[in-house]
């Protein structure tokens, strides 16, 4: 039988599920105390109902999450995280803290740039971080920009940020 290499292989990272289980209790609680804080509304049940019922389920996975943990690490006596072989490679780390520093930029540059031209850049710099050639992902990250702005923008009716394209919003 094959052994699966890098991140396809399960023993190659393992973090414990208590340490899982206090990161979700603590998304939990965050998710619960601003969905607290939305306004209320005329009739009994408010938009902060389904987020808080949520975060309720979140808390009770997460506690569920460190008792199964504890017990996995007292019955083993594995560290709380291994990191797997890539997390020695530059181009690796790189590429990882891409994906998550993509969030931030999103966060502070939709609405100053728009939707568009946001998604575009970290469309187009994810595809080329990840090895794609710049003459498919240039148009892939264009079209993949304008459908994804479709479905929200035009389908679900999700008010995105027009930022630079204002004036030629449709």
């Amino acid at each position: 039988m094959v052994e699966p290499v890098g991140p396809l292989n399960p023993a190659a990272m393992k973090i414990n599920d208590t340490v899982s289980g206090i990161l979700l209790a603590i998304f939990a609680v965050v998710i619960y105390v601003y969905s607290a804080n939305l306004p209320a509304m005329a009739q009994q049940i408010g938009p902060g109902l389904f987020p808080q019922s949520l975060a309720v389920a979140f808390l009770i996975c997460a506690i569920l999450l460190m008792i199964k943990g504890v017990r996995e690490r007292r019955a083993s006596g594995e560290s709380w995280i291994s990191l797997p072989e890539w997390a020695g490679e530059r181009r690796a780390v790189f590429a990882y803290a891409l994906v998550l520093l993509s969030l931030v930029f999103y966060i502070y540059a939709s609405e100053p740039l728009g939707f568009l031209p946001t998604a575009t850049i970290l469309l187009l710099s994810l595809f080329a971080t990840f090895g794609a050639r710049l003459a498919v992902a240039l148009p892939v990250a264009v079209a993949s920009a304008l459908g994804i702005h479709y479905i929200f923008y035009k389908l679900l009716k999700v008010p995105l940020p027009w930022g630079l394209l204002e004036s030629v919003a449709w």
